[in-house]
């Protein structure tokens, strides 16, 4: 029997307009790929129900694009392990949760929006862990909110990075292979769409270093993708109420925030254990081996491109 989780019924309509969404098909849809994942000799992927449904959105319930992205979502390991692979639920990742790295406020932006995830990098340590190790924490959050969050899967996602207080140090650890990697992951490969991105509080001196980096992205970019100067601009694209208390809003407190999702992360710690068992053996794939990847991120050819402040 099927546990998808029921929608309201403002919710539901949005699915249908925004991810062709029909409630009576859900089930056969995702028994089509279980179907086809078990089938697949190559390829060892989770059959869960909601996280098939969360791909199912994001290729608005086309069977042939979900089945390619769940197929990259799950090649892409093999070339981007650091950030991919040995996502253990352990005291080291806890750690560095327990840093405010990434937050997640308490409710959707509103009933049926998106929801927003709040990043500070300079809560990195640069000599105990590295941005790679945060954006592991980043996308397994993600991961749960695919599992966890019908407005994350349908309306998408809004991040809001915070560069303020960030050292050159710290800024220089983000070189071109890991953003190019990770937009790749973004656009190609993940259960869920980002609507906006926005920068914040960016230092002169790491302006450079972040244009330099983003340089090797393609010059049009699938989503909105903004630097501003300080936070206080960013509430001209989404409203202050979205956000924590400790930042003006009304959507749970950091301590609040931190204490929920690190249970979330607890409860799902077999299910990252399992997850270590999950990717591709392409001596196995039938027909062309999945090269995609590796010749895409073998170079930083790319449309150069530079980032004005707002």
């Amino acid at each position: 029997m099927s546990r998808l989780r029921a929608l309201e019924p403002t919710l539901a309509a949005l699915a249908q307009s925004e991810c062709n969404e029909q409630q009576t098909l859900r089930a056969d849809y995702i028994n089509e790929l279980q179907t086809w994942i078990e089938k697949s000799a190559h390829l060892q992927a989770s059959t869960d129900e909601q996280l098939l449904l969360a791909f199912l959105r994001r290729c608005r319930f086309s069977l042939e694009e979900t089945k390619r992205r769940i197929d990259n979502y799950y090649a892409l390991r093999n070339s981007f392990p650091d950030v991919l692979c040995n996502r253990q639920v352990d005291e080291a990742l806890l750690t560095q949760f327990d840093r405010g790295i990434h937050l997640i406020p308490a409710l959707p932006i509103d009933a049926n929006g998106p929801r927003l995830i709040f990043s500070q990098f300079s809560k990195v340590d640069p000599k105990a862990s590295n941005p790679r190790e945060a954006f592991k924490l980043a996308f397994m959050l993600f991961e749960l909110l695919a599992l966890q969050c019908d407005n994350a899967s349908i309306a998408g996602l809004y991040w809001i990075v915070d560069a303020g207080d960030c050292s050159l140090e710290q800024m220089l650890q983000y070189d071109p292979f890991l953003l190019k990697k990770t937009f790749m992951l973004v656009e190609q490969c993940l259960p869920l769409r980002f609507a906006e991105i926005h920068v914040v509080n960016m230092i002169s001196a790491g302006l450079k270093v972040f244009n330099f980096v983003t340089s090797f992205l393609p010059a049009k970019l699938p989503f909105k993708f903004m630097l501003h100067k300080t936070l206080e601009d960013v509430y001209e694209h989404l409203p202050r109420e979205a956000m924590i208390a400790e930042h003006g809003g009304r959507n749970g407190s950091k301590e609040q925030v931190l204490k929920d999702w690190r249970q979330q992360l607890l409860a799902h710690r077999e299910y990252f254990e399992r997850d270590a068992a999950l990717g591709t053996n392409e001596q196995l794939r039938s027909g062309q081996a999945k090269a995609w990847a590796n010749a895409e991120l073998a170079g930083t050819s790319g449309s150069f491109r530079k980032l004005e402040v707002d």
